[in-house]
This record gives structure tokens, C-alpha cells and sequence, in this order.
């Protein structure tokens, strides 16, 4: 009876959401609707990096000003059914320069990190991500000097099954070669426990590659059911944790709607809840909510730890933001918030963002007198000057 139940709601949540898509005059009216605004062009509230695809996700480099950036493969839902294969690139924050990753695949590291026989993924579809400043070398039988300088990168992939993938990567004063080129070598991986696992973000929690990755839903959910449990805000994921010895575990008191961002100050974890307008810290099984909107005003995706201050992105899902599912639209003008707190989640600043040349906020960085903002769904990052 519960399943019929569910099924008969669903349908009448997508009827509903089908409906909105083509209002009457009448009722557009009372809906919000964002201009397209697909031209890359710096109309003066942010300057713009154009002609990239979907930037979701930053990870700082260690001992550089500049940002590994998680080009992200994006959202069936938002692609008539497809997603594109993304890659990882490296955002120079002085210059703005930005310039792809190439890949070298290294089987046999013979460092530990991951899944034992984990072989090389086929095509890279990247969503979340994260870098560790080092790793452990006591395993190791390779005593390669270089070692001592690597970091960690996590990357998020969605293949079949979903994997964590873990590279290795350098300063640019470690030069292996006279190729301009930069390079990222793959060492391994962790697959998901289960077939249907959708992860969303990953944070790496030690030198030998254990994380937290947030599992927002079900793979096989289709649209109308995500639906029906973002309007009721149902526990839809949870946070696992992953290390070598015990693999996956569910984090006590970590479920919630839709968990999405992840972060690590020392013990405490963060996770964000993109559809119920709440951030979370846990430490040693206790949960502490920040809850900063309600359903409509807007939610959070990323969240970014710098030093003991967090930098939260804010997305706002209003109804307007129904008129932003074409597959052909590019971005969407929707207003966004960046949030910061400490860490026990008091509140300390924020930016408001209105009509501008932007779509969906997933994530922000700040340097200097600028944050940096990206982006699950647009062409370009955007710059914005605090003291303007």
C-alpha cells in the first residue's frame, strides 16, 4: 500500500512540475523568471572566465595561489537524459589563467591508497572534489625523493558505479620534464558499495587516503520521485566513511535531504543539505544543525574550509528556477548567496547576488579581496571584488 501511495503522489508532483513549466499568462505572473543570459560578457557585478563547462567544484593547490578545478560532467536531468565527459584543470588565481590536466596512469604505486586491484576508469565524469597536502610514505616501496613533495587529489567520478579516484600531483618547482604540460597521476581508486550510490562530494581525511563522501540519493530514482521527497524535504542520502581496513561505513546521525557539500576542520565534519536550507557538523556521533533558509529561499552545494572559517555556497530555489531545466540554456541568472561561519556554525558575514551574468553557485573561494565563484551549471567563473 505504501509503494502504491508513493507512486500516486509522485505523479502528481511531476504533473504539478510539468505544469509550472507551461503556465498560463496568469500564473507565470506570479512566478519569477530569470533572463537567459547565456553570453559570456562581464556586465560589471563580477568579472567572468569564460568558455569552460560546468567549474562545480574547487580544491585548493597546497603551498600555491591557485585552484584544481572540478570541471563537472553535469546533471542528466538538466541534459535530456546525457552527460559529457568532463576534465580537471588548474585556475591560477593570480593571472586567471586556466589550463587542463593531462592524465598518466600509474597501476602499480605501490603506495596503498585505495581498493586493492582498482584498475583505471574509462571516461572521467568528475563532480566533487578534494586535495590532501600529504601522503604517506611508511608502506611505500617506492622511495622515489619526489614522493616527499606529492599531494593528494580525490575526485569524484560518476561511471557506471560510482568511484573515488585518487591522483598524485606536484608544486610547479617540481619539474619532471621540459613539457609545459601539467600532469596529474592517477594511483587508484574506491568503488562505490553499491550500484546505485550517487556520490557528490568527497573530503580526504588522512595521509592514506580515508574520506568522507556524501551519497546524496539513489541513482535509480527518476525526476518525480527526487521531487516529491525535495517538497516534503525526506532523508533521501548520508555520509559514508572509508578506510582501508574496515571500507565503507555509514556516519552515525549524518542523514538528511539530499547531502551534498563536505568539509573537515580537525575532528568536526561538515556537510551541507542542498534542499532543506541547513549545514550540519558532526563530531564523535553529535549533530549540530545550522539551519540559515527555509525551503524556498535557497540551499547550500559546497562547502569550503579555509582555516577555521567556512565559505558556503547558496543557491536560491525559488519557482523561478523551474524556468532554468532547458537542456539548452546554458546558465541560468538565478540569485545566489555566498555564507560564511565559524567553525560552530555562527554566522559571520554574507553576499547577496541578484540579477547577474551567472548560473547555479555551487561553490566559492576566497582569495585576497575576491571570491571566487563556480558553478554545476554554466560556461564560466565569476570574480567578485569585496571591496567594490
Amino acid at each position: 500500500m505504501y509503494k502504491i501511495l508513493l507512486k500516486i503522489l509522485a505523479a502528481v508532483v511531476l504533473i504539478i512540475f510539468l505544469g509550472l513549466l507551461s503556465l498560463d499568462p496568469i500564473l507565470k505572473s506570479f512566478v519569477p523568471e530569470y533572463e537567459n543570459k547565456d553570453n559570456c560578457l562581464s556586465k560589471g557585478t563580477l568579472q567572468l572566465i569564460c568558455n569552460l563547462q560546468n567549474p562545480e567544484d574547487f580544491a585548493e593547490i597546497p603551498g600555491e595561489d591557485a585552484l584544481i578545478i572540478s570541471q563537472f560532467a553535469g546533471l542528466a536531468e538538466l541534459n535530456e537524459g546525457s552527460i559529457k565527459t568532463g576534465v580537471l584543470s588548474r585556475l591560477d588565481l593570480e593571472t586567471k589563467k586556466i589550463q587542463d590536466y593531462e592524465i598518466t596512469f600509474i597501476e602499480e604505486s605501490g603506495l596503498g591508497i585505495g581498493e586493492e586491484d582498482c584498475k583505471p576508469y574509462k571516461q572521467l565524469f568528475p563532480h566533487g572534489i578534494d586535495t590532501h597536502k600529504k601522503i604517506s610514505l611508511k608502506n611505500s616501496n617506492n622511495f622515489s625523493p619526489f614522493l616527499e613533495e606529492a599531494h593528494l587529489l580525490a575526485v569524484i567520478n560518476h561511471e557506471l558505479v560510482d568511484r573515488v579516484e585518487f591522483f598524485l600531483f606536484f608544486n610547479d618547482d617540481i619539474v619532471f620534464s621540459d613539457s609545459p604540460k601539467r600532469t596529474l597521476f592517477w594511483i587508484g581508486c574506491v568503488a562505490a558499495p553499491k550500484e546505485n550510490t550517487y556520490f557528490n562530494d568527497v573530503v580526504i581525511k588522512d595521509d592514506v587516503g580515508g574520506f568522507f563522501a556524501t551519497h546524496q540519493y539513489d541513482k535509480d530514482w527518476d525526476f518525480s520521485k527526487l521531487e516529491l521527497y525535495n517538497i516534503f524535504k525526506w532523508d533521501t542520502g548520508y555520509v559514508y566513511e572509508w578506510n582501508k581496513n574496515s571500507g565503507f561505513n555509514i556516519v552515525e546521525n549524518s542523514q538528511g535531504a539530499w547531502p551534498n557539500g563536505i568539509e573537515i576542520i580537525e575532528e568536526t565534519l561538515f556537510i551541507s543539505f542542498r534542499m532543506n536550507g541547513t549545514v550540519a557538523s558532526i563530531e564523535n556521533g553529535k549533530r549540530k544543525n545550522f539551519k540559515f533558509r527555509n525551503y524556498l529561499e535557497g540551499g547550500s552545494d559546497n562547502i569550503i574550509a579555509k582555516g577555521d572559517e567556512l565559505w558556503i555556497a547558496v543557491q536560491n530555489t525559488d519557482l523561478g528556477g523551474l524556468t532554468c531545466m532547458r537542456s539548452s540554456q546554458i546558465q541560468c541568472a538565478t540569485p545566489f548567496s555566498v555564507i560564511t561561519t565559524d567553525k560552530s556554525l555562527n554566522m559571520m558575514r554574507e553576499y547577496t547576488f541578484g540579477d547577474t551574468a551567472f548560473g547555479g553557485l555551487s561553490v566559492v573561494y576566497p582569495f585576497k579581496d575576491e571570491l571566487i565563484l563556480g558553478s554545476y551549471k554554466s560556461d564560466r567563473i565569476g570574480i567578485f571584488n569585496i571591496n567594490d
